[in-house]
């Protein structure tokens, strides 16, 4: 379990210290960071996986670009950002990063784990594949590395889908919900069944779920050698693939193009967590299009699956005062514009008025009352 998120000079997170429980909400106005918040937590946690010698490992990979650390880190001052996930143990891995002035190597990664006065160190890019692999044995087998961050998209979630993979999974934005779908109705382990009923609680008259072939249409690069030299066409060819139905009590089965970007945002969700959950989800919006009763059930759904779940945890953010109150005061945590033009980041609870009007207002209605200031 993580206990606590530490953000320095990381696009508007100056220095940001983000408190962790099991459920976590962020809320505040547009443009504060916590889309970002998400972001870092991703970039750190996903180092954990990472294999020895793997392109994650060097510099420009982790950051999407040659220069991408110099985009990242805060403006107009800052030289280096620091990144750092603490365990429930205390140990705490981290990273910092900077670009330097000359090339080839124009990015440098610090990285450390273990409790304080016993961490271990590495410093990227590294030559000695048997050092990478001894550092990042601790983070590994703390499971640090399974995070998934999503941003679901309706569109995606309801498309047709093929894939190659022995054990299908849903991408961030929700490609291939249609396969995985299909795995889980083909493997007949419960799993399939629990999605059904989690998705009938959040809206009701979703009764089953069925996966059905599909005729896909895969673009593909072909190459073709002509005397000597290699060129590279594009070729379109179909497969079978999956696609899905959702039965609807009196309407009966409603293929998923017809199915509410509510409904098709709450089935993503619940398939990703049902199904070989990560043990840290980041999500974005996560009352994206849910009518307010909807968010309430919702809520009420993650509940019951953290119950079941120890291990799991989630961070995501919201702009919606009927889902936060549906938390307690602890699970929101208020994010605005600090004095110095950086972000600021505190719980609910820790506001005056919530030891006040506490006992009579929600969260939602305390946030609303007081703002993010």
């Amino acid at each position: 379990m993580l206990t606590e998120a530490y953000f320095k000079n990381f696009k508007l997170l100056r220095d940001v210290r983000l408190p962790l429980g099991r459920l976590n909400v962020l809320v505040g106005p547009n443009a504060v960071g916590k889309s970002t918040v998400l972001e870092g937590m991703h970039y750190l946690l996903l180092l954990a996986s990472a294999k020895p010698g793997s392109a994650t490992l060097r510099p420009g990979s982790l950051f999407l670009g040659r220069r991408a650390v110099e985009d990242l880190v805060a403006k107009p001052d800052a030289t280096e950002l620091e990144l750092e996930a603490v365990l429930a143990d205390g140990r705490r891995f981290g990273l910092r990063a900077g670009a330097a002035k000359e090339e080839p190597e124009p990015e440098w990664l610090h990285l450390w784990f273990g409790k304080e006065g016993q961490q271990t160190e590495l410093s990227l890019p590294c030559d000695d594949q048997e050092e990478e692999r001894l550092f990042f044995r601790g983070p590994r087998e703390a499971k640090l590395g399974s995070v998934v961050r999503l941003k679901l998209h309706a569109e995606t979630l309801a498309a047709e889908h093929y894939s190659e993979e022995e054990i299908p999974g849903v991408g961030h934005d929700g490609e291939g919900l249609a396969s995985v779908l299909q795995y889980l109705q083909g493997l007949r382990d419960g799993t399939l069944d629990a999605i059904e009923r989690d998705l009938a609680t959040i809206v009701p008259g979703a009764r089953r779920i069925r996966a059905l072939p599909a005729r896909v249409r895969r673009r593909e690069k072909q190459r073709i050698s002509i005397g000597g030299q290699d060129f590279w066409a594009d070729q379109s060819r179909e497969v079978t693939g999956a696609r899905f139905e959702v039965e609807w009590e009196g309407l009966g089965w409603v293929p998923a193009g017809q199915l509410s970007e509510g409904t098709l945002l709450a089935l993503g969700l619940i398939t990703v967590v049902r199904f070989d959950a990560p043990r840290l989800v980041l999500l974005d919006d996560l009352d994206k299009a849910l009518h307010p009763v909807a968010q309430r059930r919702l809520v009420a759904h993650l509940r019951g699956v953290l119950e079941a779940t120890p291990q799991l945890q989630i961070v995501a953010t919201s702009h919606s005062p009927f889902l936060l109150d549906e938390l307690r005061m602890d699970e929101v945590l208020v994010m605005s514009r600090g004095r110095e033009g950086g972000s600021a980041l505190r719980r609910l609870d820790e506001h005056p008025a919530s030891q006040k009007r506490g006992g009579y207002l929600r969260p939602g209605e305390l946030w609303s009352l007081v703002g993010e200031g």
